[in-house]
């Protein structure tokens, strides 16, 4: 019998209140009921998909997000409910609620039927309505990292999570995929509860013992061969394995390649990602550059952005000088040469980085260039497009690129190409419609090229500055007026000039 006296003087680790109960909630086949229909909604839908859960979805079809009309429409929501929140959507069996509105007042409302229900909520944005929180995530395949500041700093759980998932080891989500596989092959041929320990013992010293390059590399031969060393509770080396599979040579060289690939990850830790910010409405920027904007630690960019597009960025940002001027070749190398020593003192402190141009990278956004330098530097660039104004501001003037008996084909040029130049034009067609990005400073040099190439001096044209903004102006014209009507309308860039019969096709 144990000494009551001698237990109470046993040091015990002490408790820290204020926490939350971290848990990993099996969700699978159950049924969550989410209310709401805008991008945070989206979020909770998707990470409710992602845990296999059957979702009920409760919002009236004009608030839809388009994300979520386009996973109704995949049949990847269980049920979809096309009117506002009503008490009844609570008896449908549901186990967990969500709710994603504007609504103070009526998410107060779900949250007291939900608890009297004894159903657990979470209210978004309102910690005190919240029986759980959201963290901060990381995933790679099986693993999934969280962490959670309990409501104080969200912003500063993003940081750590990045923080956190830039220093795992490559490969892992891998690894632990191969260690699965070994661990139900084991339970296979020892199934008996009794060996439980046994089991729990011998695969914890596995993934000791050996590295995660080794894990990775558990294929169905390295598996067979462990089986016997299981029996005997003996732990052999990578290398015994190795020998007695009798890898082929072919398997060695990609052994080597994905050394080599490794060490070259982890001397270049930084990651670079260029983004197409589209025309300038923050609501036009793809999820993929949304998503790339929250998770980065430096956006690398200019003062052709507007300053909308900055409100959705939290991290520290760079912005080159204005390339304006009588030397504004000479200024726009600087300014490439500014950005690019700014890119690389984040990637050489293994920083996410965005390179942030504004329409579409690839599209007049010397994106190509930048690749190739970067890659020069032993770096990969990932790409996420944009709407370039070359397709989104003819649509905001009402003007179809391409329209039945008027066009039929699509010419995009800039006003500025190599050294400020005009790029050649070739002759007309009046079956073309031209779209010219950068013009404004080369109307009347433009005006004259076009004529000069046959161009009709009555061909319509049409300015559209600053496309999808809410200043956004369109100045009609004719290629033979366009230097005129930019300085008497005081035309100014960002503008998108277009060109042909198209652009009259819906004025009526």
């Amino acid at each position: 019998m144990s000494n009551p006296e001698a237990t109470i003087t046993e040091e015990y680790p002490p408790v820290r209140t204020g926490g939350s109960l971290l848990l990993a909630w099996r969700t699978n086949s159950k049924n969550i009921l989410i209310v709401g229909g805008g991008e945070v909604a989206c979020g909770r839908v998707l990470k409710a998909l992602e845990a296999d859960a059957k979702v009920t979805l409760v919002c009236p079809e004009e608030g839809l997000h388009l994300e979520l009309k386009f996973r109704i429409s995949k049949d990847q929501i269980y049920k979809y409910i096309n009117r506002e929140f009503e008490p009844i959507d609570l008896e449908d069996n549901i186990d967990m609620v969500l709710t994603a509105i504007d609504d103070p007042i009526k998410s107060k409302e779900i949250y007291k039927l939900s608890k009297e229900k004894k159903l657990p909520i979470n209210v978004a944005d309102v910690p005190p309505l919240c029986d759980f929180y959201f963290m901060s995530e990381h995933r790679e395949g099986p693993l999934q990292i969280a962490v959670s500041t309990n409501g104080q700093g969200p912003k500063l759980a993003n940081i750590i999570r990045r923080h956190i998932s830039k220093n795992l080891p490559n490969g892992i989500g891998e690894a632990i995929n191969k260690v699965g596989n070994l661990r139900q092959s084991i339970r296979e041929i020892d199934s008996d509860y009794k060996s439980s320990s046994k089991r729990m013992q011998w695969m914890s010293k596995i993934c000791e013992d050996w590295s995660i390059e080794d894990l990775k590399r558990l294929d169905n031969n390295v598996i067979e061969a462990l089986l016997p060393y299981y029996e005997k509770h003996v732990i052999p080396s990578f290398n015994t394995i190795k020998q007695e599979t009798f890898l082929s040579d072919k398997s060695e060289e990609v052994t080597k390649e994905m050394n080599l690939e490794d060490e070259h990850k982890e001397t270049k830790k930084g990651q670079l990602i260029l983004v197409g910010a589209g025309p300038g409405d923050p609501s036009l920027l793809t999820h993929k550059a949304t998503e790339a904007l929250s998770n980065a630690d430096l956006v690398v960019s200019d003062l052709l952005i507007p300053k909308e597009i900055f409100s959705v960025i939290k991290c520290e940002i760079r912005l080159a000088s204005a390339k304006s001027g009588p030397q504004k070749s000479v200024k726009s190398e600087e300014s490439q040469k500014e950005i690019q020593n700014w890119c690389l003192e984040g990637l050489e402190k293994g920083k996410n980085v965005v390179r942030l141009k504004i329409g579409d990278p690839f599209l007049f956004g010397r994106g190509g260039e930048e690749v190739s330098f970067f890659k020069k530097k032993g770096y990969e660039v990932k790409v996420v497009p944009g709407i370039s104004s070359a397709l989104s501001a003819p649509m905001s003037a009402n003007v179809p690129v391409t329209h039945r008996g008027l066009s039929d084909q699509v010419l995009i040029i800039t006003g500025q190409g190599t050294q400020g130049k005009l790029p050649q034009i070739p002759q007309y067609h009046d079956m073309r419609t031209t779209v010219v990005l950068m013009a404004v400073g080369k109307a009347k040099e433009l005006s004259k090229e076009l004529l000069n190439n046959n161009y009709p001096d009555d061909l319509p044209a049409a300015f559209v500055e600053n496309g999808s903004r809410p200043n956004e102006r369109i100045i009609h014209a004719t290629v033979a007026t366009l230097g005129e009507v930019v300085e008497k309308e005081r035309v100014v860039a960002p503008s998108t000039l277009i060109i042909g019969r198209a652009v009259n096709a819906l004025i009526e």
